[in-house]
């Protein structure tokens, strides 16, 4: 099989796709036969690059390429579309249900084989109603050159990254604030990548929240397991937060792995002062991290992919025996004792 990635990196992608394209496209790189294409914009005066993007394309079996929603971005199509005669897949990432008929829709008259989907509900749902299409399930995974545990003090109590429910937040905030336990919370992006990364593996607490919470007219209603949940636990960082309603994080992810609250806070200081007494949970934590890195990688995802396409191998996700005997430890990591604050940084995310 000669594969195509046909990239958006020429294309200023935004912050979003940072920790995501590029460790799945390089874990896919170093299959044998694929090879990176990265389509320029579309404007006259790229028409050499254009010409190059064209033979790059015809000498490929198969193109596999990732989006948003219901169609990628204007020059990645135009780059599928110049080998029809080859097999074409891509990577949904955000199947919300409002976006379901378009995505099903394009999938069935393009003849994607297949259309990997991010969310579980998403692909059952769009099965349903599109038998003659193709979709399968690939979760999310963690770019494990950024998330991993670091030899360093637990400095930080808790870290939010990206958006908050409000409700959670607060409750958060009053939690720390009488204690005086150092709450982080990121506020419009501003980080790299490896501040990010140290961010997440300094703290004892990673809060992680489906998106349905804070955007349910966006999501329709979908709540998956999205990025957050393995970023954490692949940092060697506890998770604080609310499951996915979905179903999908107990389907593949450690339950003990996680402190789990209500929405909107009520019993947050009641479940955190239980949790933070319970000696067993570093092991557990320790053995989710290994866990994920070696199961829920991107580069793993890139080896699945690549196993469906050239040989039709299914897309199996192994779970953590609940019969594993937990460990103790002697004490919690510690905790500098710091007022909440809101983060501020300068540098670029990406």
């Amino acid at each position: 099989m000669e594969l195509g990635l046909i990239s958006n990196s020429a294309l200023n992608p935004s912050v979003y796709w940072t920790t995501l394209l590029p460790p799945l496209f390089s874990g896919l790189a170093d299959q044998p036969g694929v090879r990176t294409i990265a389509p320029p914009p579309v404007a006259w005066g790229r028409r050499g690059q254009w010409r190059k993007v064209r033979s790059e394309v015809k000498g490929c079996d198969a193109l596999f390429w990732i989006q948003l929603a219901a169609r990628p971005n204007a020059p990645i199509h135009l780059a599928s579309y110049l080998n029809l005669r080859a097999r074409r897949s891509n990577f949904i990432l955000d199947a919300w249900k409002p976006s379901l008929t378009k995505i099903g829709l394009v999938a069935t008259l393009e003849r994607l084989d297949p259309c990997f989907v991010a969310y579980r509900e998403a692909t059952v749902e769009l099965k349903r109603r599109f038998p003659l299409a193709k979709f399968v399930w690939l979760p999310f995974g963690a770019y494990t050159d950024v998330f991993y545990p670091r030899k360093e003090e637990k400095s930080i109590f808790a870290f939010w990254l990206g958006r908050r429910y409000e409700p959670l937040h607060q409750a958060l905030l009053a939690y720390c604030e009488p204690r005086g336990l150092k709450y982080v919370y990121s506020q419009g992006g501003g980080l790299t990548t490896e501040e990010v990364g140290r961010l997440t593996s300094s703290a004892q607490y990673y809060v992680a929240t489906p998106p349905d919470l804070d955007q349910p007219k966006r999501t329709g209603g979908f709540s998956p397991l999205v990025m957050r949940y393995y970023e954490g636990l692949a940092a060697g960082t506890r998770l604080l937060g609310v499951l996915p309603r979905s179903g999908e994080y107990e389907s593949i992810l450690p339950l003990d792995a996680l402190c789990q609250v209500s929405p909107d806070g009520s019993d947050l200081a009641k479940r955190l002062d239980e949790d933070r007494s319970n000696p067993d949970n570093q092991r557990a934590v320790d053995a989710a991290a290994a866990f994920v890195r070696e199961h829920h990688s991107w580069r793993r995802r890139a080896e699945q992919v690549f196993d469906h396409l050239a040989n039709g191998a299914p897309i199996e996700f192994p779970t953590m025996q609940k019969e594993r005997p937990v460990g103790r430890v002697s004490a919690r990591p510690s905790v500098r004792q710091e007022m909440p604050h809101e983060l501020k940084a300068t540098q670029r995310f990406g």
